[in-house]
């Protein structure tokens, strides 16, 4: 069974909440740049996202990514 993608609301917030945290732009956490400050701010909203429940695959369809990449993330 699929698990239920985070809403897209919920992903612009965190996005916001964590961009501001890094000091980056919220569409810099969404996009694909790979600076220091921005995938950390990333990682960090994925794992709000996973800390609540969510799967890494389901965290994966919300943001774009391969499910891998959220859960190589997680070890971090």
């Amino acid at each position: 069974m699929i698990s239920p993608a985070p809403s897209a609301s919920r992903i612009e917030r965190y996005a916001a909440e964590v961009a501001a945290a890094h000091d980056v732009e919220p569409d810099d956490v969404m996009g694909s740049a790979r600076t220091v400050a921005i995938v950390h701010a990333r990682w960090a909203m994925w794992k709000r996202l996973f800390d609540e429940g969510f799967s890494t695959s389901s965290i994966a369809r919300a943001v774009g990514r391969h499910h891998t990449t959220v859960m190589h993330a997680l070890k971090k």
